[in-house]
């Protein structure tokens, strides 16, 4: 500061005093915002893999697959398709015997004449009976008091066993044991105080008689249902 400028760049004050000259000021310099530097962290590797480097590459997941599931519903189809095929033999086996024994077993019926004069009491024929093993005949007792009533069947002989064990088991039921009889093949009867029956083998075909109460106890019969199945196997 002075009453008289000393040099070059010296400025006069407000307060008519001379100043030196000022440096030069200059904003101050904006520098950007420096954004945090991204460290990526390490990622974990198991022990060994820090000591020797990465390991091998595990194998992908293995697909589920359905193989399994495929072959067991094969087998199960090949078994249903087998009990098919096993059962359309055997029904045809049983069919074509049936065909064989009871075509024309119409014919084979004795009359309602014969019938009743066998049976000792009047009878009229009823609508005969068709299934895929058997057919047969039915009479019906005029008298539902006191008559007999007459059902003759005729199967193939491939069922004798089984219907051999039901006749034993019918028998059972009557109080009375069968007895062989000199008919056909296997033969037997019985006679019970409500039912009497008489069966037996007959080369290819199984005939059996029953005679029964038509609604109340007749008594032994067996007489009767042997003489029937002796004129079924004469016919």
């Amino acid at each position: 500061m002075s009453q008289q400028p000393q040099g070059p760049g010296w400025w006069q004050a407000s307060d008519g005093r001379w100043y030196p000259p000022q440096p030069q000021q200059y904003p101050p310099q904006q520098y950007p915002a420096q954004q945090p530097t991204y460290q990526p962290q390490p990622q974990y590797q198991p022990q060994y893999q820090q000591q020797f480097g990465p390991g091998p590459t595990p194998p992908p997941p293995r697909r589920s697959s359905n193989r399994g599931c495929l072959i067991a519903a094969v087998i199960v189809g090949v078994l249903v398709l087998a009990g098919v095929g096993f059962g359309a033999w055997a029904l045809y086996r049983v069919g074509s015997a049936v065909s064989g024994v009871t075509s024309g077993a119409a014919a084979e019926c004795p009359t309602e004449s014969e019938v009743s004069t066998i049976v000792g009491s009047p009878v009229k024929k009823i609508a005969g009976v068709s299934v895929v093993v058997a057919t047969g005949c039915g009479y019906e007792a005029l008298d539902r008091s006191s008559g007999a009533d007459v059902q003759i069947t005729t199967g193939p002989a491939l069922i004798a066993d089984d219907e051999l064990k039901s006749f034993e088991s019918d028998a059972a039921t009557q109080g009375v044991q069968s007895t062989p009889i000199p008919l056909g093949s296997r033969g037997r009867a019985y006679g019970g105080e409500q039912r009497s029956a008489a069966i037996t083998v007959d080369g290819s075909r199984l005939v059996e008689v029953e005679v029964f109460g038509a609604s109340a106890p007749i008594g032994d019969r067996r007489t009767a249902a042997l003489a029937l199945l002796q004129r079924m196997l004469g016919s």
